[in-house]
């Protein structure tokens, strides 16, 4: 009996070398084996998210010119929440912009989603605006609308542990064009890109520096503390504040079918020029972008070493 025990001993033993010396064989497979076998990083959609959060300098425009007062002081400058009334009826958010100006409730909010293959990381973030206005004469119910929503693709490597890369892209959403820059283009904050929010129009493209900086802006970063709205005293520019992160799969894409918010992917709205002029990120050029980031990146660069196969889930189709 004790030479059986023995003997079982030797080969458990010997099973557990063998695992071990085969493990970067395991490794090298590591799609095909139990994820107690592997050595990926798994990183969480909001870890990722966060660790590539952006800075945003939003320039603030506070003169309302002979708009009838559109600007209200520079708040409808600020970003916030689709539903920072509290509600998701979007026809109704320009109008509820200055009483939520007033009570606090033009609080901060970002929205991202997160997808992502063997090589690459991609970060979709999101801002919304209750108003795309203007301050030129004539030109006031022609050049606004109600509801505004720009955004930026982060791209970065995925290294082979699932760790975080370096950030090698960005695609801005500038109204209805994007505008595309290499790693070399992208300032950092940091590790943080830098990104700049025009005034009015909300057009997004890469931070310039010190010349995107005129005194008249808002600051906004990731902390992870709850974000508070700005402060409504238009004088107290700039001012630096932080912002929500808000998962735009849980948010904005379980009211895709809420008649109150969508018609088809453009937001409800009825001021300005027209109706249902902003569109939500799954309708931003042919929806790529956002629905499959890496067949948009592969089709337009080319891009070697780069895996159009997704290892992350990928809700929003």
């Amino acid at each position: 009996m004790k030479t059986q025990k023995l003997y079982y001993s030797y080969f458990f033993l010997l099973c557990l070398l063998c695992i071990s010396c085969n493990d970067e064989i395991f490794n090298e497979n590591s799609d095909s084996i139990p994820d107690l076998l592997s050595r990926q990083t798994q990183k969480t959609d909001a870890q990722i998210a966060v660790h590539y959060a952006p800075v945003f300098f939003q320039d603030v425009d506070t003169t309302d010119g002979l708009c009838r007062n559109q600007s209200k002081s520079g708040s409808a400058d600020w970003i916030t929440a689709v539903n920072y009334d509290n509600d998701w009826n979007t026809k109704n958010n320009w109008e509820n912009m200055v009483s939520g100006r007033n009570s606090g409730k033009l609080i901060p909010h970002v929205y991202y989603y997160v997808t992502y293959t063997k090589t690459h990381y991609f970060v979709l973030y999101a801002v919304y605006h209750p108003r795309d206005w203007t301050d030129v004469p004539f030109l006031c119910s022609k050049d606004s609308h109600e509801n505004d929503m720009e955004g930026v693709l982060i791209t970065a490597d995925r290294k082979e542990n699932g760790d975080f890369g370096a950030i090698i892209n960005a695609q801005t959403i500038w109204h209805s064009s994007i505008y595309d820059y290499n790693k070399n283009e992208i300032l950092l904050d940091g590790k943080q890109p830098q990104l700049y929010i025009q005034a009015k129009g909300h057009g997004m493209r890469a931070y310039k520096g010190s010349s995107d900086k005129d005194g008249s802006y808002i600051k906004y970063y990731f902390n992870g503390k709850a974000a508070v709205s700005p402060d409504k005293n238009s004088r107290n520019l700039p001012q630096n504040i932080n912002y929500n992160l808000t998962a735009l799969e849980n948010s904005l894409w379980k009211q895709r079918n809420n008649p109150l918010t969508f018609a088809g992917a453009s937001f409800v709205g009825d001021n300005g020029d027209g109706t249902n002029r902003a569109n939500a990120p799954w309708g931003w050029k042919g929806g790529d972008i956002c629905k499959n980031p890496a067949k948009f990146l592969k089709d337009k660069y080319g891009w070697t070493n780069f895996s159009t196969k997704y290892i992350s889930d990928t809700p929003i189709q």
